[in-house]
């Protein structure tokens, strides 16, 4: 998760009087922070990355600020924009298919100092790396806008078409030498792989504010002093680009900048539209109007709040809030706020404004004590034994698909759990096997050190049913089936039950070289046939054939158990 970096005179000052460093390390964990650390005139906190508008200083403050008077005072006033500015933003047609989202902003009188211009940049890259998916899908341009000449013109050019000097560079450098040798252009050249033509944000001089989303120009570079602030942010989503937008015009602000919208000109092609784009004003800040009902909010937290007190909460959350009915309150959303996507939403801000030290519990009217499930039990005692055997715990997807499942494992396709509309390949069904998971794990680990040994306790979906299965493998020159069988035996044996191996033809071991588990269920064991023979098996153990060992591109032998947990918790219970 984000974690904020603040200088604390900076925090103190944004926050304004009454600041208490004691207070704030008390009382922002309570808005959804964690207090990293503190050293010397620093402190780090970390946030959920659901709030992008909290990854500043200024933004933490503007939370902080309502959130510890219990007042938002009018925050639409103070975050109102000015007149519009008359820079224009004209959208080349042939940007569509390269990158065809953009919005902008002019903000004036900016105060610019060493502790803002890092602030600034710390925002950029954090909204680059959580709300812009490493600026695939929102990238941030901010310029000094004293050099430059509008209207502005954003267009895709040609690899060596244009020429510039690139952030913290010197001498002029085409756009292909920047993706090729430049460390920001190497580090996302892959966002504009097969393209032949790249995005570009000229003026009306042809001077290059911007190569999105790798690299600004040096000739905008932001620098101490800086006044009046030209924002740009492309991507492919208008309503994440819209966010970004916000969120960066709000740090201004905080920064005693004036925020002046710009005209966006896209042209009359067939396909922007597809997108939500049209010609207008940028940005879209303004607060929307959302009603609260206050009686299914009640409902949902479990407590009765009155009109004041919830009135109260929302305005220690930021929000304007007016009276529109009995039982009902009209909210207003702020520009920055992208988090908010259902009445849930304001539900939850309600409650962390109230206090959650405030909801008092109840007591249940029907006394009832918890205990354990013998599953639980019986797994947890397994995790102990095999961590006792050298084996290393692990966690893998239910998700997998019917290749790894049935063709790697020599197994006939059966009837299984398909996903409808899979994302990719890899991900068509739900395991009914838990032993593919752990070989492909040692595959993706196959360049490190041997012995590897790893066990899973996990579910897997045999027909309709879950089951739960402990799986392990051991992956070593010297593993053997005499090696598996004893961790078997030691496995039964901490449980106080004897088993019978029996002939298991299983096409992912080897011939010979396998056994199934047999145990004394309540019935017994010796003289079973047919049905009940199945039915007292509880897994199997043996050496994996080459052929997989193959497949999954290993080289060195590899032994594998699976037990059923939950036959075996329901025979342990049936002999109790």
């Amino acid at each position: 998760m984000p974690v904020i970096n603040m200088d604390i005179s900076d925090l103190g000052r944004l926050i304004g009087d009454g600041f208490d460093l004691g207070v704030f390390k008390e009382r922002i964990p309570m808005i959804g922070a964690t207090v990293e650390r503190e050293e010397g005139s620093e402190i780090s906190v970390e946030f959920f990355p659901d709030r992008p508008d909290l990854f500043s200083v200024e933004g933490v403050a503007r939370a902080y600020r309502s959130f510890i008077t219990s007042e938002s005072g009018d925050p639409e006033n103070v975050y109102r924009p000015g007149d519009d500015s008359d820079l224009v933003l004209e959208v080349d047609g042939n940007i569509l298919d390269v990158r065809p989202v953009i919005a902008g902003a002019y903000i004036t009188g900016v105060m610019i100092d060493e502790r803002a211009l890092l602030s600034i940049m710390n925002l950029q890259e954090k909204l680059h790396l959580t709300l812009g998916r490493r600026r695939k899908k929102v990238a941030i341009g901010i310029h000094d806008a004293s050099p430059l000449k509008p209207p502005f013109r954003y267009w895709a050019a040609g690899p060596e078409e244009v020429r510039f000097v690139p952030l913290q560079k010197e001498g002029e450098w085409d756009l292909r030498r920047i993706l090729e040798e430049h460390e920001k252009g190497m580090a996302y050249a892959d966002i504009l792989a097969g393209l032949d033509r790249y995005p570009m944000i000229t003026d009306s001089e042809g001077k290059v504010l911007s190569f999105p989303p790798i690299i600004n120009g040096e000739l905008t570079r932001v620098k101490v002093g800086t006044r009046d602030i030209f924002v740009d942010c492309t991507g492919w989503d208008r309503r994440a680009v819209s966010l970004a937008v916000n969120i960066v015009c709000s740090q201004l602000m905080d920064r005693g900048g004036e925020l002046h919208r710009i005209e966006v000109r896209y042209p009359d092609i067939e396909g922007f539209s597809e997108h939500g784009l049209k010609s207008g004003k940028w940005p879209e800040y303004r607060f929307e109007r959302w009603d609260l009902d206050l009686e299914w909010a009640s409902r949902w937290l479990g407590i009765d709040l009155t009109e004041d007190e919830a009135t109260r909460s929302m305005k220690a959350m930021g929000y304007p809030v007016e009276r529109i009915k009995e039982g009902g309150l009209r909210v207003g959303i702020p520009p920055w706020r992208g988090d908010i996507l259902h009445q849930a939403d304001l539900v939850e801000d309600l409650a962390v404004g109230f206090g959650f030290e405030n909801f008092k519990g109840k007591y249940p009217r029907m006394q009832t004590t918890g205990t354990e499930r013998d599953i639980r039990k019986l797994t947890n005692l397994m995790r102990e034994t095999m961590v006792g055997l050298g084996y290393l715990e692990v966690k893998t997807i239910s998700l997998s698909n019917e290749e790894t499942q049935f063709t790697y494992m020599g197994r006939e396709e059966r009837d299984h759990v398909s996903i409808r509309n899979p994302i990719n390949t890899e991900h068509t069904m739900l395991r009914d096997n838990g032993l593919p998971s752990l070989m492909n794990l040692l595959r993706a680990n196959k360049h490190r050190d041997l012995p590897q040994r790893l066990f899973e306790v996990a579910d897997v979906v045999v027909g309709n049913m879950n089951r739960t299965v402990l799986t392990a493998v051991s992956e070593d020159s010297r593993s053997s089936f005499t090696e598996i069988k004893g961790v078997v035996e030691r496995l039964l044996s901490d449980l106080d039950m004897s088993y019978v191996p029996a002939h298991a033809d299983l096409p992912w071991y080897i011939r010979g070289r396998a056994a199934s588990i047999m145990v004394e269920g309540k019935m017994g064991v010796k003289g079973l046939r047919g049905k009940d023979v199945e039915e007292a098996v509880i897994g199997h153990f043996g050496e994996v054939h080459p052929r997989l060992i193959s497949g999954m591109e290993l080289g060195t032998p590899v032994t594998a158990l699976e037990m059923d947990m939950t036959y075996l918790t329901s025979m342990m219970r049936d002999r109790s």
